[in-house]
């Protein structure tokens, strides 16, 4: 898919090096202190990772990338616009993986 086909500069979902620094970063802010914004008393477990996965799944990050294209051009796209259906399946797999999946 080129720009001149769709007239924007992003490929439409999240590729999984952006999600592992939209997680990582996230769960950074609530290892420092930052309010989840999500109940986490829902969650089974209070980690910070997967605290952020659980906010990224249900799309309530507030958070945009940066995309570049090859003419230099550059679009900020945000996050809940690029997550897909497999996104969220890849995401959820990684927290069956720790054994929390489906309890969110």
């Amino acid at each position: 898919m080129t720009s001149s086909e769709t007239g924007k500069l992003y490929y439409r979902k999240l590729t999984r090096f952006e999600m592992a620094r939209i997680v990582g970063a996230r769960a950074l802010q609530l290892a420092y202190g930052a309010p989840p914004l999500i109940d986490v008393s829902t969650l089974p477990v209070k980690d910070p990772v997967a605290i952020a996965i659980a906010e990224l799944i249900r799309g309530l990050l507030p958070m945009s990338i940066k995309r570049r294209g090859v003419d230099g051009s550059v679009e900020l796209v945000s996050v809940n616009k690029l997550l897909t259906d497999d996104n969220k399946r890849y995401l959820e797999s990684i927290l069956n993986s720790w054994g929390q999946g489906r309890r969110l």
